[in-house]
């Protein structure tokens, strides 16, 4: 019987013809190739190889250069396995169409404009890499290509509007338990949708929603995993603050196995919050509460405000308790730990 999953296999426009030669002039020569014969071979500068190069080495191939002697390929970037992915994922809801990139500018955006055009319910798209990944509130997610996991499902729950924030809940705590089979270490959630492994950030949660007041039409789920990514390839700024699967157990970690892991794990918690309501994804969450009893300071139009975490509410909000034990919710925000 064939297989009814759909793999869309989408080049990006970036990986232009003339790169790709780079690629194979490197790959057929176990020496250095110099400057000028690549430059003779596609007509161009050598000014122009050089950027094709640097391009080509953001992308994760690792190209070594030496003055007088040319550059040399050392090693490519390792792709996901979708073969995989989707011999594990089949007979899911996320297991019958997948629209794989390279590169994209960014896979939210991708699944939001299918989400629109009416692409169905478990849609994943996957990139290699991203030129414009977001986080929340517009901050930029940075990952090297065929590092990390970059992917995003379109959903169409029948919920309310009031009630699909609590699918970034939901999220978190399937993708904390499935994270946890690839590495030996426990998984912490930052309210609202970051994982932390002690005390970095390991990965994080984008959620787009569209609808009506009484009906969601659909949601966009984004996941940004750290997997492979080496200490030397995190941004100098994040260095303090972040880490990877690999950093944490020291080992490479199969990153088709974790995709797998991570859509299987969310097909469960979801349905599971679909049937019986969100209790069971709220409780998981107040077990892996990263901020819980810490000095905290959230961020407001009002300024900050600073207190105690005592744990979300059953709408899922921040409490924070006050001087005078005064509780205030938050609904949002940018939350920092004080030390």
């Amino acid at each position: 019987m064939e297989s009814s999953v759909s793999v869309t296999y989408v080049e990006s426009a970036a990986m232009s013809q003339r790169k790709k030669t780079v690629i194979d002039i490197l790959r057929d020569s176990d020496d250095f190739v110099s400057g000028e014969a690549i430059s003779d071979v596609l007509g161009i500068s050598r000014n122009a190889v050089h950027k094709h190069v640097k391009s080509l080495r953001k992308r994760g191939y690792r190209i070594v250069g030496v003055s007088r002697r040319g550059y040399r390929l050392e090693d490519e970037p390792s792709r996901l396995s979708m073969g995989h992915v989707t011999q594990r994922t089949e007979n899911t809801m996320f297991g019958h169409s997948f629209r794989y990139h390279d590169e994209i500018e960014s896979t939210n955006l991708e699944a939001k404009s299918l989400a629109m055009k009416g692409a169905p319910e478990g849609t994943v798209v996957v990139a290699e890499a991203q030129s414009a990944g977001r986080g929340r509130l517009g901050r930029r997610w940075t990952s090297p290509a065929g590092k990390g996991l970059l992917f995003s499902v379109i959903l169409r729950p029948s919920l309310p509007m009031s009630e699909a924030h609590l699918l970034t809940i939901v999220a978190a705590t399937a993708a904390a338990d499935a994270i946890e089979k690839h590495v030996p270490a426990r998984v912490a959630i930052k309210w609202p949708n970051d994982l932390f492994i002690g005390d970095r950030k390991v990965g994080g949660i984008l959620m787009e929603v569209s609808g009506e007041q009484d009906e969601v039409d659909w949601i966009v789920l984004g996941i940004g995993l750290n997997v492979n990514t080496e200490f030397s390839e995190l941004p100098v700024a994040l260095r303090r603050t972040a880490t990877s699967l690999k950093m944490v157990g020291g080992e490479l970690v199969d990153r088709s196995d974790v995709l797998a892991s991570l859509l299987l794990s969310l097909e469960v918690n979801y349905h599971a919050a679909l049937r019986g309501g969100f209790e069971k994804a709220l409780t998981a969450f107040r077990e892996r509460d990263y901020l819980l009893s810490r000095t905290i300071s959230v961020e407001t139009r009002q300024g900050p405000v600073i207190g105690a975490a005592a744990g979300i509410d059953d709408r899922g909000a921040l409490l924070v308790e006050l001087p005078h034990r005064r509780v205030r919710s938050f609904h949002s925000g940018d939350v920092s730990v004080r030390h």
